[in-house]
């Protein structure tokens, strides 16, 4: 009886500790990633997944279903990209620009 039991308790107890070392930190940065995406606004600084620091100059969303379509302005070059392709929100151009004004002022 006491084989059955763990028999069962085994797996059940490698599916949960699993679940919840791999599979729910994915979803959960998943969701972060779709609500900031959702709140993206123009003038907003972000980090594209390969690294580029831009401002989002426009956002086109298609009539059809699609991807939606971000304009990237990476300090004079203009790019189109996937909004998939943005990984972080880094705050509002204007914001970030403030705040590293202080920084340097206070370096001096």
């Amino acid at each position: 009886m006491l084989f059955w039991i763990l028999a069962i308790a085994y797996p059940a107890a490698i599916a949960l500790l699993f679940y919840f070392a791999f599979l729910r930190p994915v979803q959960q940065e998943r969701a972060r990633q779709r609500r900031e995406l959702a709140n993206l606004q123009v003038g907003d600084e972000v980090l594209t997944q390969g690294g580029l620091i831009a401002v989002v100059r426009e956002i086109r969303v298609p009539e059809e279903r699609g991807p939606t379509e971000v304009i990237l302005d990476l300090g004079g070059l203009e790019v189109r990209a996937h909004a998939s392709a943005i990984a972080q929100r880094l705050g509002r151009a204007k914001e970030r620009a403030a705040e590293q004004s202080v920084v340097e002022q206070g370096q001096r």
